[in-house]
This record gives structure tokens, C-alpha cells and sequence, in this order.
């Protein structure tokens, strides 16, 4: 039990009387005795799920269950040392995440090729790795926040990721319906809410709101909804949730945009992708909603173990008016970013498949980014993006490859954590009993290898094959290149 839930817990219970039985109160209350299970969600685009999970279960003293809508993703049932403290993590591997909050990406239909996505209120980054996940890090998903405060950890968290065809962007969401109308394939608005979840934690605890900020929070959320809306294609999809269950922050926000744009966007039914029903409210405190609102996902924590969570998939069906308003603009040339010369760039991908073995033609054409460079630095950056939003500004885009120094290639943390499990040369094994120093940061004095030490960066892996991140072979020594970011 969580230190002042109780209190608050009841107060938060009092305003659902009317549509919550006495015994479901009552299990809600009880349902604060037992521990939340950590989340968990396999990168997609550095491992294979089901042999990840194996293999973290097997070395950690995990149980884990499924998570029956989200493939790639389980519930930590038990755990004999911290997820969040393992190399594992540090390195991208998986991410941790209540199971509530796989929801809202979960249920997106993605089918069409290289879909462009904005996410319109990102950091701090989960629902974002997600995309990359559904998507495979195809397409573009613009990653945007409009909290100056909250860029930095966006940006830590999508570079661990690994992804690339991405943009970081620091704008009010409801300015994008204008700036970029019938734009965007799909759209996810996770929107800032009051956290009136039923389920708290150490990390959200439940906290006081007022009516007055509920309907404070529901104007703001109404114009993120409609800009939203703006900003999708016609006949795409957008998904609106809260980690709230205030129907003022849900259900009666949908409502009013149905009201204000009837013939926009329908809401679709998705009752049979979830292994419990938690339709949405008709009607709340006297009001009543539109009576489409019943196939919005209500997710009541006694009725699925999970924290409390609201989530709606809107298709829409036709245009609704915009003003047109011209976005932000920078001229790119002022990023001091430049295209590789086809000559740089044979050079770059000859000496990675020299050293790593990995075809970067390959990746760069199936990934379609190209190659930029800024002074010594190398960027993959999404064709996606300078086609469509190039003089967009931009807080952090695509991957930096390495630096390039007196014709050495550094590469980056990201690039090795991303694509090492690709490298089929430039590799070092390290016995078992280095690992915990290596992963503390410290260096290893006289590795074992049949390399002469010249200086090269190798991938540094375990006897099981775990990526370690960098090292640099030097004589008697290999030099860590990790970040030094405590975990």
C-alpha cells in the first residue's frame, strides 16, 4: 500500500458511485494490497522477442506471463534483482512499462508502408519506442513535446531505442493541425491529464485534483484533439488516451469534438482486440455523451490488473476546416548538416563491412535514410523527414553513426547498440568474471584475444553473446567506451 492512497483513494472513488457497483469500489480498494507487475517490452528492432525474454527470465529469476494484446511484451510477475539495474536495459534492450500504457499503440491499425506518425505528446518516450516497435523503423515518426523541461529525457530515451527514422520536435501540439493539415497517416495523442488512475504507484502517486483543473485540463485537451484531427489523413487513424479514468478527461472530451465536427471521425469498436470489457460512458454527473462513446476502452483496474487507463481509436472520415497557418521555419543548411559525397559514404560503408562485417548499403536503402555529415560527425537521417518537414526545426533527428578522425570511424554507443547484433567481425569476447567491471565502466587489463592491438573499436560481447556496447583495443588493454551513465 502506498503511503496517503487511502484517503485520496476514496475521495477519487466517491465521484464513480454512480456507475461503479459497491463491490466493484470495494475491489478496487483492495486491489491497492497487491503490487502493480512491472511491464515489460522487447525491442523489436535489436532482438527477437520470444528468445529475449527467454533468455532475460533465464538470467535474472524472472517469471513473466504475456501480455495478451502486445506481443513482444510480458508481465514481470517476480524478479530476483531490479529489471531497470540490468546491462540489458542500459543498452536498449527492453523497455519497462505498466501494461496499460502498451495499450494505446497496441491498438493501431498499421499496415500501409512507411507510415508518417505524430506523436503529439511524446517524452517521456515509451508510447514513442512502441511505434518504433509497430512500425520497425520504417517511415517517420515525428516525436513531439511541448514541455521545454521534458526534451532531454525524450531524447535519451528514443536514442537508446535505436531508432532512426525519427525527429524530435518541442512545439504546442495544438498548433500542428494547421501548421500540417490531412498530413500524418496516424497520429497518437497520449494527452496530459490529471493521472486519476485508481492504480497508483511509488512513481504517480494518487493526488488531489479539483473539479476546476479536470475542466481546465478537458479545454486543452479538446484543442489537442482537434488539431489532432487536423492533422490526420482522411480515412487515417488517431488514438486518444489518458492515463486518467475522470470521464471529464475522456469520454466528455471525445463528445465534444463529435459535437463541434459531427461527420469527422467515427469511433471505432474494438471490443474483440481486448481480453476483457471495459467499454466506454454514455453518460457521467448528468451528462450525456454521444452513445458511440460505449466502443471507447475504459480500462477499470479491477477489471484488468492493470493501472487505470482511457483509450479511444478515432478513424477519420472527412476533412474539417483549418486555418492555414505557415509552421515554424529554419532553413536546414543552418543545421550545419550536409550530405555525404558518394565518395565519403563508399568510404564510411566499406570500411563498416571491413571492420563489422554489416551491409550499410543494404540497411541505409531499406531503411531509407541517408548519410549526413557535420564537421567529424556522421548522421543517418530520414529521407522521410527532408521530403516532407526539412526546414521543420528539429531537437534531435535520425542517429549519429560515429565521428570520423584522421580516417578512423569511431562508432557511436547508439550505432553499436543498434545494429551490433548484425556484426559478424570486429567482435571481442570477455569471460564471465569481467562483465560486472565492464559493465561498472572500468576498462580490462590484458584481454584475451588473437588481435593485435592497433587502437580499433570492437563490439564488446559476453560468452552468451550480450552486447556490451564499444571497447577500444589497446595494448594491454581494452579501453570501455560505454556512456558513463550509472545504471
Amino acid at each position: 500500500m502506498i503511503d496517503m492512497t487511502p484517503n485520496r483513494l476514496s475521495e477519487s472513488l466517491q465521484r464513480f458511485s454512480g456507475i461503479l457497483t459497491g463491490s466493484e469500489i470495494r475491489q478496487i480498494t483492495k486491489i491497492q494490497e497487491e503490487p502493480l507487475p512491472t511491464g515489460v517490452r522487447i525491442n523489436l528492432l535489436k532482438a527477437n522477442p520470444q528468445a529475449a525474454i527467454n533468455a532475460l527470465a533465464d538470467r535474472y529469476g524472472w517469471q513473466v506471463k504475456p501480455v495478451p494484446f502486445c506481443p513482444n511484451a510480458w508481465s514481470i510477475e517476480t524478479a530476483e534483482s531490479p529489471p531497470g539495474r540490468t546491462i540489458e536495459h542500459r543498452m536498449g534492450a527492453f523497455y519497462l512499462q505498466d501494461a496499460a500504457s502498451m495499450v494505446p499503440v497496441s491498438l493501431l491499425d498499421l499496415n500501409q508502408p512507411r507510415p508518417i506518425i505524430l506523436d503529439m505528446a511524446a517524452s517521456p518516450g515509451g508510447k514513442t519506442t512502441h511505434l518504433m516497435d509497430r512500425t520497425l523503423d520504417q517511415g517517420l515518426i515525428l516525436a513531439n513535446d511541448a514541455s521545454r523541461g521534458r526534451i532531454p529525457a525524450l531524447r535519451a530515451v528514443l536514442t537508446t531505442w535505436g531508432g532512426i527514422n525519427l525527429a524530435v520536435t518541442n512545439f504546442p501540439g495544438e498548433s500542428f493541425g494547421d501548421w500540417f493539415p490531412e498530413t500524418f497517416d496516424a497520429v497518437l495523442l497520449d494527452a496530459p491529464c490529471s493521472m486519476e488512475n485508481l492504480r497508483p504507484t511509488p512513481n504517480h502517486p494518487l493526488r488531489k485534483t479539483t473539479q476546476a483543473e479536470r475542466m481546465r485540463l478537458q479545454d486543452r485537451q479538446v484543442q489537442l484533439l482537434i488539431s489532432g484531427i487536423k492533422a490526420l489523413k482522411t480515412g487515417g487513424q488517431i488514438i486518444y488516451a489518458t492515463c486518467s479514468l475522470a470521464p471529464e478527461e475522456d469520454e466528455a472530451v471525445i463528445d465534444r469534438v463529435l459535437k463541434d465536427y459531427s461527420g469527422a471521425f467515427v469511433i471505432e469498436d474494438l471490443s474483440s482486440q481486448l481480453p476483457f470489457k471495459v467499454p466506454g460512458l454514455t453518460a457521467f454527473g448528468g451528462e450525456t455523451f454521444n452513445p458511440t462513446l460505449v466502443h471507447a476502452l475504459r480500462l477499470w483496474p479491477h477489471l484488468t490488473g492493470m493501472s487505470g487507463f482511457f483509450c479511444a481509436r478515432l478513424q477519420k472520415i472527412n476533412p474539417i476546416p483549418h486555418s492555414p497557418v505557415l509552421p515554424p521555419s529554419r532553413d536546414f543548411s543552418r543545421t550545419d548538416l550536409r550530405p555525404a559525397s558518394q565518395h565519403n559514404q563508399n568510404q564510411i560503408f566499406d570500411l563498416l563491412k571491413t571492420d563489422f562485417g554489416i551491409e550499410m548499403w543494404e540497411i541505409s536503402e531499406a531503411l531509407q535514410v541517408e548519410l549526413y555529415t557535420r564537421h567529424d560527425r556522421l548522421f543517418l537521417i530520414p529521407k522521410a523527414y527532408l521530403d516532407n518537414f526539412i526546414n521543420l526545426p528539429y531537437e534531435n533527428i535520425g542517429m549519429e553513426l560515429g565521428q570520423w578522425i584522421s580516417q578512423e570511424l569511431q562508432p557511436s554507443h547508439a550505432f553499436i547498440s543498434r545494429f551490433g547484433g548484425q556484426f559478424s567481425r570486429g567482435i571481442i569476447k570477455i569471460h564471465a568474471e569481467q562483465v560486472e567491471q565492464w559493465i561498472a565502466g572500468r576498462d580490462i587489463r590484458n584481454p584475451e584475444t588473437r588481435l593485435t592491438p592497433q587502437g580499433q573499436y570492437l563490439l564488446v560481447v559476453d560468452q552468451a553473446g550480450r552486447n556490451l556496447g564499444l571497447g577500444k583495443l589497446l595494448p594491454k588493454r581494452l579501453r570501455n567506451m560505454l556512456p558513463r551513465t550509472a545504471i
